[in-house]
């Protein structure tokens, strides 16, 4: 839905009532129900249906039975297939001829996320757009740079498509005017947020591993870029306007640990990231970190101060977390 969301200006009942019939038809919109969307343009129902079918495969769902899933992703070789053969996908060779670029400088911008390759029956290739001279490749590259949580081909997707919360424009059409770009930098950060959501579980006790069969006392959960550091992305899920269930009051809890944790979009699987115990003692609250990736913080103790909030004291040992990893 939030690649529809982000190409389309529409209602949300009608963008679910329009996914639900593709998917039910073999990611093709039946022709008895095209009068239910008499007001979309044909262009638009058939990108939507294209969408539908990409979405399917990223996620892996099978949709029909596996002969229909061979046969989206032979459609889906075909079309790459053809984006070689018509050049919109180009070598390593060709790639840095139009480019002048050194094999570093090249691995450089791989790194950094300047470009990127996508893979075509097991080979890599460029999109030529990223070396195209009648483009402003500085701001193009940056704008790369800021997608990278999302896969390649949805990237491409993004670039060269029209977008909804850009008015139906196409990025690629927004690199040289200074407030076009504003915007689409904007909206690139934006859209690369959604491809990555993190989560912070509250359990009641001290656990070093998440209880099972045990619902948590509070859950939050945000999209947000899977680069910024992990505490930073903690407190933003506790204090961001996206999931939070329940929605208070919370019990007064005196010992009790966080979960934190990362999901990728289109995958099932949650990577665990920390597990912060907290225990509150008098006038004091003592944190021990579990486990997080590049912390070498283990057991520390901060002053409780007024808050008594399970949630409070939750959001004051993240905030204390985020200090005091920048000042290490």
């Amino acid at each position: 839905m939030r690649r529809i969301d982000s190409q389309y200006d529409l209602p949300q009942f009608v963008a679910s009532a329009l996914v639900r019939k593709i998917a039910e038809n073999g990611c093709r919109l039946p022709a008895a129900d095209r009068s239910r969307f008499q007001q979309l343009p044909d262009h638009v129902i058939v990108r939507i249906e294209e969408i539908v079918r990409e979405a399917y495969l990223e996620a892996g769902e099978d949709v029909g039975g596996d002969l229909f899933r061979e046969h989206l992703w032979q459609q889906a070789v075909t079309g790459r297939r053809k984006m070689v053969a018509e050049g919109e996908l180009i070598s390593q060779v060709e790639f840095r001829k139009h480019l002048g670029l050194t094999e570093e400088r090249l691995g450089n911008l791989l790194a950094d996320g300047g470009v990127f390759v996508v893979e075509v029956d097991g080979a890599e290739y460029y999109p030529a757009l990223l070396a195209d001279p009648a483009l402003n490749l500085n701001r193009l590259h940056a704008i790369c740079r800021i997608i990278v949580p999302a896969p390649p081909w949805s990237r491409i997707d993004f670039l060269s498509s029209p977008n909804g919360s850009l008015g139906d424009r196409i990025p690629l059409d927004m690199l040289d005017d200074d407030g076009d770009y504003k915007v689409l930098e904007r909206a690139a950060a934006a859209w690369a947020a959604e491809w990555s959501r993190t989560s912070v579980k509250v359990y009641e006790g001290v656990h070093e591993t998440e209880p099972i069969n045990v619902p948590p006392l509070y859950t939050a959960i945000a999209e947000i870029d899977p680069r910024r550091p992990l505490w930073a992305r903690a407190s933003e899920a506790l204090h961001a306007h996206g999931y939070h269930w329940p929605l208070g009051p919370y019990p007064d809890s005196r010992r009790f640990t966080l979960f934190i944790e990362r999901q990728t979009a289109g995958d099932a699987a949650l990577t665990s990231e920390a597990c912060v115990q907290i225990s509150v003692d008098g006038e004091d609250i003592r944190i021990r970190v579990v486990a997080a990736s590049g912390t070498t913080l283990r057991t520390e103790a901060m002053p409780a101060g007024n808050h008594r909030n399970l949630l409070d004291i939750a959001k004051r040992v993240i905030a204390y977390l985020t200090n005091a990893t920048r000042a290490s």
